[in-house]
């Protein structure tokens, strides 16, 4: 899929740069109310039609929205002033004054309908007023009809050599964004591999454009100079008689604290004064980074601020990218700008949730491939109700084995891998629970060391555990013998909603039923690669007792896709969702294999 971007409050383009940087993504329209901003995003993105002026005017406005749609903008991003988030901005709201750019940018996306918007504010927006805020922005746009997720993300952890932290709100018309998808970096990029090149000028040096002098000295330095032949904005403020002498007493990566007292002047931050460090990254870059006073933003040893060009590789900015104004306009464009490197990692976050979403379905089966966190918030939206669920979930019990028993069979003891560990064992009872029929039932299989957990949790989402289950394997695979008795049985809870009138068949042949299924441990020809693969026996008696035929069942927790089996076979509607590829794969392949309504699954993105 190919986006067509509105970049609302563009400034010098730094969150369009980063975009474009996977080739899924093209900015079509461009606006702000600083004309030297455009300049510079129109010299180095020409492909760019801007709209200059204030989206307040009607007139601007409607110009900004009529380009939109001849242009065919698919998405709409931009950071919009929000000074009115705050407590004493509470009281009004979104109404605040302060906040009127903000519902510009709603109205906008109200009215061009874009199947994506992206969001870019500060990091307090989450937490202002105990969350009034973004849970008020949250309600404005689900109501427009987006699944909207945000998260406070840090530029360091994206290949980017500052510590800037920002809130991105995405929304989407048809995915529930996930952040965790986003690629962190291998590394943390540092001031030294930043900016070192560019280690050779005095206070009031430079012209623009100038050529290089030293070659490049790390590979972020090389992928930044990557097309461009000629240096521009590499030139050093030009600082007063007192200003440089208290930068000669400060030492390679000091700070003031090296100044004697009578120059420490009147200024309230600890940071003010301080040099960069070569082994560290920067702390944010903001709009006054060429004056010393200002921060920690001076060169680690040389006796000046950093220029605008390294304060843009700082950044992220490639060095082909020309800012164009006066010293305090471009201070301002470098400044404001969100680093195009975590851009590129939104984009391509995207990217991939967009077109490696699969799923499969036919008449009495839909299955996907997503994260069940996630994949919630549509099935919610698109009004899914179904009638139980049946899961077995990561148990949050894998480590590292540390015995040496049973190597004759090569066994993994409980390691079972990454996917086991870290797991949210609760978290996501609260919000399928939104999705249970009213006389609806949820098993869930786990460990015992977890079992008053989940009791807890399904007891505070309003449903009664009726019992505990257990499959008594009746060939149990020993280990540690000699030190702890046979693991042979695994649980599952059983819980129905309050009032519910549950199902429960007991054949009328036996005259009660105990909670116990007795099944050999899967093996042989139904035997998959999954690790934690129930058996399809015990799938099957939980499902013909505590389900109807046409009745659906929901698994969050695909796995290997037995509980679908079981339902398919048994007449039995059946919804799952997978994260993992390889088990979505084999959960298809299993699922397939079974005749429904003489209908096969049919894949779609």
């Amino acid at each position: 899929m190919t986006f067509r971007v509105l970049d609302l409050f563009s400034g010098a383009g730094g969150l369009s740069l980063g975009l474009e940087m996977n080739t899924n993504f093209k900015t079509v329209v461009a606006t702000d109310f600083f004309k030297s901003s455009l300049n510079t995003l129109k010299k180095n993105m020409p492909h760019t039609e801007i709209v200059f002026g204030d989206i307040l005017n009607k007139n601007i406005k409607r110009r900004i929205i009529d380009e939109s749609k001849k242009q065919k903008v698919n998405m709409v991003v931009g950071g919009p002033p929000c000074q009115g988030f705050s407590n004493k901005g509470k009281k009004l709201g979104l109404q605040d004054p302060r906040n009127f750019l903000f519902l510009e940018y709603l109205d906008i996306v109200k009215e061009l309908k874009p199947e994506i918007f992206i969001i870019e504010n500060v990091k307090a927006l989450t937490t202002a007023s105990n969350g009034y805020f973004i849970n008020e922005i949250q309600t404005r746009f689900s109501n427009l009809g987006y699944l909207v997720s945000y998260k406070v993300l840090k530029a360091s952890d994206y290949g980017v050599p500052q510590n800037r932290e920002r809130t991105f709100i995405i929304g989407s018309k048809t995915i529930s964004f996930n952040f965790d998808t986003l690629k962190k970096a291998n590394k943390i990029i540092t001031i030294r591999e930043a900016i070192s090149d560019l280690c050779f000028l005095n206070s009031g040096d430079g012209v623009t454009p100038t050529d290089y002098i030293n070659e490049p000295q790390s590979l972020y330095q090389k992928n930044l100079r990557s097309g461009s032949q000629k240096l521009f904005n590499h030139t050093a403020t030009k600082h007063s008689k007192i200003a440089l002498k208290k930068l000669s007493l400060i030492p390679p990566e000091k700070g003031k604290e090296f100044l004697p007292k009578e120059l420490l002047g009147n200024q309230k931050f600890k940071t003010t004064w301080g040099r960069l460090e070569w082994n560290n990254v920067s702390p944010t870059i903001d709009t006054r980074f060429d004056t010393p006073s200002n921060g920690k933003n001076s060169h680690p040893e040389l006796n000046r601020a950093i220029t605008p060009r390294e304060a843009a590789r700082i950044q992220s900015f490639p060095d082909n990218f020309e800012f164009l104004g006066s010293k305090t306009e471009i201070c301002r464009q470098i400044g404001n700008a969100v680093p195009p490197l975590l851009a590129r990692a939104v984009a391509d976050g995207l990217e991939l949730q967009y077109t490696k979403k699969r799923s499969f379905e036919n008449k009495r089966c839909k299955i996907y491939c997503d994260d069940a966190y996630n994949k919630i918030h549509e099935l919610c939206r698109a009004g899914i109700i179904v009638d139980h669920i049946i899961t077995d979930p990561p148990y949050n019990i894998s480590q590292d084995n540390n015995f040496s028993t049973m190597k004759s069979a090569k066994r993994n003891g409980i390691n079972f891998g990454g996917w086991d560990k870290n797991f949210d064992l609760i978290g996501w009872i609260k919000n399928y629970e939104k999705i249970l029929n009213k006389n609806g039932s949820i098993i869930i299989f786990c460990s015992y060391r977890f079992i008053s957990e989940i009791i807890s949790a399904l007891e505070k989402s309003g449903l009664i555990v009726k019992d505990i289950l257990e499959w008594r394997k009746s060939n149990p695979m020993p280990r540690n013998i000699n030190r702890r008795y046979v693991q042979d049985t695994e649980f599952a809870i059983w819980s129905v909603r309050k009032n519910a009138k549950w199902v429960f068949n007991k054949p009328d042949n036996e005259p009660y039923l105990r909670s116990q299924f007795i099944a050999p441990v899967v093996a042989g020809r139904e035997r998959t690669k999954h690790p934690t693969q129930k058996s399809l026996t015990v799938m099957e008696q939980i499902i013909k007792i505590h389900t109807n035929p046409g009745e659906t069942i929901l698994d969050p927790f695909m796995g290997s896709g037995t509980t679908g089996v079981a339902a398919l076979r048994h007449s039995r509607n059946f919804i799952g969702v997978e994260l993992d590829n390889n088990y979505f794969d084999l959960c298809l392949k299993r699922l397939s294999e079974i005749k429904t309504d003489n209908t096969i699954l049919r894949y779609s993105h």
